[in-house]
C-alpha cells in the first residue's frame, strides 16, 4: 500500500511540474518501467534487452530499471532510459527516444550519453529541452587521464550538439549554476 501512495505522489508531482510550465532546469525523476505506458515500457525493456536478456522477470535484482518521459514541444514527449553502465565515463548510459510516431513507435536519437546524472532545461522557442549531463568523464587526449566533463546538449536537425561542455577554469562545476539566478 505504501508503494501505491508513493507512486501516486510521484505521478501527481510530475503532473504539477508539467502544468507549472518550464521555469528552470530540474533533475529528472526516474520512474520504474511499471509506471510507463505499455508502448513506452516495451521500448524501455527492449533498450536493456541486449545486456540483460529478453525477459525482464529474469533480470538481476540490482538492475533497478528506470526511465522518464519528458515534454518535448507542445504535445510531444521524449522517452529517456537509464541503462547501468560499467565504464569509466559514467554510472549510466542515457538512451533517448524521440516523440512517438503515428504507429506509437519511437526512434532512438543518437547513441546515448554516458554520465552520472541528467538534468532537464526547457528552452523557450525550442521544440525539445536541453539535456544536462553531469558527472561524466572523458579521456583527455593530451595526457591520457580521465577527467570530469559536464555537458549541455540540444537536439537539432543535424543531431545532438553540445551547447556547454562544462565549467571554464575558475568557475563553478555545478552545471545548474546560473540557471536559477544569483
Amino acid at each position: 500500500m505504501i508503494w501505491l501512495n508513493r507512486t501516486i505522489f510521484v505521478l501527481l508531482a510530475a503532473l504539477w511540474l508539467a502544468a507549472s510550465g518550464p521555469a528552470a532546469a530540474a533533475e529528472a525523476v526516474w520512474l520504474p518501467f511499471d509506471a510507463l505506458s505499455a508502448g513506452d515500457r516495451s521500448i524501455a525493456e527492449q533498450a536493456l534487452a541486449g545486456l540483460f536478456g529478453e525477459d525482464p522477470d529474469l533480470w538481476p535484482d540490482w538492475l533497478d530499471p528506470r526511465a522518464i518521459v519528458i515534454t518535448a514541444g507542445r504535445s510531444d514527449t521524449l522517452l529517456i532510459v537509464r541503462e547501468p553502465y560499467r565504464a569509466p565515463c559514467g554510472q549510466f548510459l542515457f538512451l533517448i527516444f524521440g516523440p512517438p510516431g503515428t504507429d506509437g513507435t519511437r526512434s532512438r536519437l543518437g547513441d546515448g550519453f554516458c554520465a552520472g546524472t541528467l538534468g532537464i532545461a526547457p528552452q523557450r522557442f525550442q521544440s525539445m529541452p536541453d539535456l544536462i549531463f553531469s558527472e561524466g568523464r572523458r579521456k583527455d587526449a593530451a595526457d591520457g587521464l580521465w577527467k570530469r566533463v559536464d555537458q549541455r546538449v540540444r537536439w537539432t536537425a543535424n543531431g545532438w550538439v553540445t551547447v556547454d561542455t562544462g565549467p571554464a577554469p575558475g568557475t563553478s562545476s555545478n552545471p545548474f549554476s546560473g540557471l536559477f539566478g544569483k
